[in-house]
């Protein structure tokens, strides 16, 4: 008899995740482990991922495999995908975490007014390298007729800055400006269309791809003043935990969502609502 709860089973699938060890990513991590899937993390550094490897391979019961990653250097994501396919034999799902923060000397005078050299250094490694990625992974999924992609954009690609998140009380001021960040801006809303745009494709293919579109998340690296200002301008009055991304995650890799194509979808507690 059919079992729902099949629909959501990893068991025996190959999945490929970057930035699997941190923040939004650690909790699809989980929720494929949980899932019972065969891993593949992409790391900047084996050896560091080493002892996250074995202490969730050993809760879990499932195959992990560390492999090496640098989202700015070309041959290393070709060698990524070649070493995963090599070892698996299929690729069932592929989660993209990961974003760079790249370095530039040749910044403008203020946050807005970033130079040509930043701006082209985020281009080329996170929007360029994502748009590969994609590729590479969809190469196998088309040659199986099936696969599943899942891309992290954000809802900052989907709506504007809301100012009034980064007031410092005790001074009354504006104190972070968002428009520093217009070149994140830019690789989250174009992947917004994009997705769209592959999913007219890869579809044919029996290939589906999908975004999520994370708010922000509660971590260490949150200020207790964002923390309260951003609170208030959710439905649900909070911050995202890891685990928020878990199951919508799961949901789009697997069976479950064998119907999604072309989405982006925003886990935001209700942001972008309002």
């Amino acid at each position: 008899m059919f079992n729902t709860y099949d629909l959501f089973s990893m068991k025996g699938k190959n999945v490929l995740i970057t930035g699997g060890r941190v923040m939004y990513g650690l909790g699809a991590t989980m929720a494929l482990a949980d899932a019972g899937a065969n891993l593949y993390l992409a790391s900047h550094s084996v050896e560091s991922a080493r002892e996250f490897v074995e202490q969730l391979s050993a809760e879990k019961g499932v195959k992990v495999t560390a492999v090496p990653f640098d989202q700015g250097d070309p041959a290393s994501i070709e060698a990524m995908f070649q070493t995963v396919i090599a070892d698996a034999g299929s690729l069932d799902a592929f989660i993209h975490c990961s974003r760079t923060i790249p370095t530039s000397t040749k910044n403008g005078p203020t946050p807005w007014d970033t130079g040509d050299d930043a701006i082209e250094a985020n281009v080329r490694t996170n929007s360029a390298a994502t748009i590969r990625m994609v590729q590479l992974a969809g190469q196998q999924m088309v040659k199986q007729h099936s696969g599943s992609i899942v891309v992290f954009g954000s809802m900052m690609g989907l709506i504007g800055v809301e100012k009034h998140n980064y007031d410092v009380p005790e001074q009354g001021t504006f104190g972070a400006p968002g428009a520093g960040g217009h070149t994140y801006a830019v690789d989250k809303s174009g992947l917004t269309a994009w997705i769209r745009h592959a999913a007219s494709y890869y579809g044919q293919y029996g290939v589906r791809i999908n975004a999520v579109c994370p708010g922000g998340l509660n971590s260490h690296r949150t200020s207790e003043d964002f923390a309260r200002q951003y609170s208030k301008h959710t439905q649900l009055g909070r911050l995202a935990n890891q685990e928020d991304v878990s199951g919508l995650i799961l949901t789009l890799a697997s069976d479950a969502g064998a119907y999604l194509t072309g989405l982006n979808i925003p886990i935001d507690g209700g942001y972008t609502a309002l």
